[in-house]
Order: structure tokens, then C-alpha cells, then sequence
């Protein structure tokens, strides 16, 4: 049964979801979701291990973060939750910022890691950033009392998710909605992050992941030849929201990763 609560770190509160036993697999969330994006998978990998999915300090339940955060300070936050539960070493999962994150916790921190998977894991030019940061952010558009500003951002998740129906990128578009009351939005640390030599660093075996619709699946094989011990996976029908379109068939992959020696 998944439970919920809440530890305390230097930075404040973070809140996180868990289920299972055994070994441990920490989930790492894209922006601007919460540990809710993996609500449909913790049931099926917590039958495995012991699964526990935090909201990053900025999203979900979690407290702000004292100041805009890089990526730095989000790996250092989630090795302050791991100490706050007792957890030496851990697999992680982490899907686009989560990702992102989950790769400097394995550079940074590499005792700390057993395996590790990455999902939409971008790996972009500083162009190809400014160019996908160009296009106004969820939290730009302006709030109006006609409500203009939510059909416009359901468009945007429409245009992210048009190979399924509409009531899978629902849940999504609804967790998404609590960070027009957040300050600071992690895509722009994702951006600053120079993530190509932090790839290098990491010893831990991996999977890069992406779903067939996913923005980013075009990295998928770049991102691999920059990893020491890689394999790549792409989940047919999965997008940027894959946890929400395909958990099944997701859970089912990092499984069989972990299950490997």
C-alpha cells in the first residue's frame, strides 16, 4: 500500500510517496509534475523493491527552495533525503528534469548510486535550448479573469500528447497547474546544466530510455555514446507524459534492468 509523508532536509520540507521492500529505488519526477507522476507505476515496482518517489524542493508538496536552484543544488537536496531516511545507496529513476538530476547524483555522489535509468534525457546544444526556451513557458502566460491562459496552456499539452486522447494528458495538466504559485521554475536549471561531461563521470550501469513520441528521443543514441555502460530502450506510444500513457509498460522495463546483473 503507498503511504505518504514528509521528511525535513536543511532546505526544508520535501514530500514523498512509498511502497514495497527491499531494495531501494528512488523516483525522480519531470517539471512541473510531482512524485504523482508516478502514481500508476509505484504499485507495480514496489511488487519488486522498496519505491520512493519525492517531489523536488519546487514542486508538489515539497517546499520552495530558498533561492532559484541549478542542478547542483537539486542533487545535493535529494541526497539530503536520502540521509533523512536512512538510505545509503539507491537505483533512481528519473524522467526529463528528473533525469537531468538523477545524472548529477551519479556523477556527484557515485556511492550513493547502484543503477541507474534515464528517461528523456535531454542532451541539447545551448541553441537548441534557447530555441525551446523561447516558446512561452506555462507559468509566462498571462492569468485573465475569461481563464484564456488555461485553454492556452491545455493547447500546449495537446500539442505534446496529440497521439493519445485527451483524458491522459488531464492528469498531467492538472498537477501542472501548482506552478503558477511556485517562484522559480526548474527547466531554466536544466538548461544552465552543462551536462555533457557530468555523463562522462557516471560508473553505475544504465539504461537511457524514451518513449517512440517522446521530444527528446531523438538524444536517445547521443546520450548513450557519451555513457561508459549503457543500454537504450524505446517504449512504443510513449511521450513526454509516458508514466501517465504507458506505466505498465514502462514499470516493466526498469524491472527488467534492475533484474539484470
Amino acid at each position: 500500500m503507498v503511504k505518504k509523508g514528509y521528511v525535513d532536509i536543511p532546505e526544508g520540507q520535501v514530500h514523498y510517496q512509498t511502497d514495497g521492500s527491499g531494495e531501494n529505488l528512488l523516483l525522480l519526477h519531470q517539471s512541473p509534475m510531482s512524485s504523482d507522476e508516478f502514481a500508476d507505476m509505484i504499485p507495480i515496482l514496489a511488487k519488486n523493491c522498496r519505491v520512493v518517489a519525492m517531489d523536488t524542493l519546487g514542486h508538489g508538496n515539497s517546499d520552495d527552495p530558498p533561492h532559484e536552484y541549478e542542478i547542483e543544488d537539486f542533487a545535493r537536496s535529494v541526497i539530503s533525503f536520502l540521509d533523512a531516511l536512512g538510505i545509503n545507496k539507491t537505483s533512481i529513476v528519473g524522467h526529463h528534469t528528473g533525469a537531468v538530476i538523477a545524472v548529477e547524483v551519479a556523477a556527484a555522489y557515485p556511492k550513493r548510486v547502484d543503477k541507474i535509468i534515464l528517461s528523456g534525457c535531454p542532451v541539447l546544444r545551448p541553441e537548441e535550448w534557447q530555441a525551446l526556451l523561447s516558446q512561452p513557458m506555462s507559468r509566462d502566460l498571462e492569468m485573465t479573469h475569461d481563464g484564456r491562459f488555461l485553454n492556452k496552456k491545455w493547447e500546449k499539452y495537446m500539442s505534446m500528447s496529440h497521439h493519445v486522447n485527451p483524458e491522459l494528458w488531464f492528469k498531467p495538466f492538472i498537477i501542472s497547474l501548482k506552478a503558477r504559485t511556485r517562484p522559480y521554475d526548474a527547466h531554466f536549471a536544466v538548461a544552465r546544466y552543462d551536462i555533457k561531461p557530468r555523463l562522462h563521470l557516471i560508473k553505475s550501469p544504465t539504461l537511457v530510455i524514451s518513449g517512440s513520441e517522446d521530444m527528446f528521443l531523438n538524444q536517445l543514441e547521443s546520450t548513450k555514446s557519451l555513457l561508459r555502460r549503457c543500454t537504450a530502450r524505446v517504449i512504443e506510444g510513449g511521450g513526454v507524459f509516458v508514466c501517465f500513457e504507458k506505466p505498465k509498460e514502462f514499470a516493466q522495463v526498469i524491472l527488467d534492468f534492475l533484474m539484470t546483473d
